[in-house]
């Protein structure tokens, strides 16, 4: 008899280092990014509706580049880092966090670059790889329900809305210890 920690759906799962698009190359975030990820983290409108306290300084965002470092080497979860392809250009962030069969992501992007389908682009390249693996069989993401604009990404992505969770993430800049959140998701059946 296999006991749960050893059952398939534990196994741990790697997500690939980069991923390129049309537009786009998504690679690990390093401690030099602190700078570019203090444009958007030290930002009020793209923090506005985080789970994160807006960073005060380029500390924050180095402690936060060092978490992601050390997220790709224990494997707890996958940060990349959004570039623009042709000028390598620092653009958002995207987390994947892998827990079979599930998986969900979150991501968040400078301001002057909202608009552009970056985003979308992004969040569609990772949903795709994640959504195909035999393991994965739901990803999902979350958004506060005012968020028009993250809400429609979701669902370019691929994902559609399920339901609103009450009390489910904190939001430190719109002073909610336990706010609610529109859950969005894509699933496939298991097979074999």
């Amino acid at each position: 008899m296999r006991t749960f920690g050893t059952c398939l759906y534990r196994r741990r799962m790697r997500a690939p280092e980069a991923f390129e698009t049309e537009r786009l190359r998504l690679r690990p975030i390093q401690r030099s990014d602190a700078d570019s990820i203090f444009q958007y983290a030290g930002e009020a409108a793209p923090t506005h509706f985080m789970t994160f306290r807006r960073h005060r300084d380029i500390a924050d965002s180095l402690a936060f580049a060092q978490r992601c470092e050390d997220c790709w080497t224990s494997g707890a979860a996958f940060p990349w880092a959004v570039t623009e392809k042709t000028s390598g250009l620092f653009l958002g962030t995207l987390e994947l966090r892998l827990s079979p069969p599930k998986a969900d992501f979150g991501y968040i992007f400078a301001e002057q670059f909202w608009g552009n389908g970056f985003a979308t682009e992004a969040a569609s390249a990772v949903v795709a790889w994640a959504i195909a693996q035999p393991l994965i069989l739901r990803i999902w993401a979350t958004c506060h329900p005012t968020n028009a604009a993250s809400a429609a990404v979701l669902r370019k992505a691929g994902l559609s809305y399920e339901t609103t969770l009450a009390n489910w993430e904190a939001r430190p800049q719109l002073n909610e210890a336990a706010g609610p959140s529109d859950c969005y998701a894509l699933t496939r059946a298991a097979t074999g």
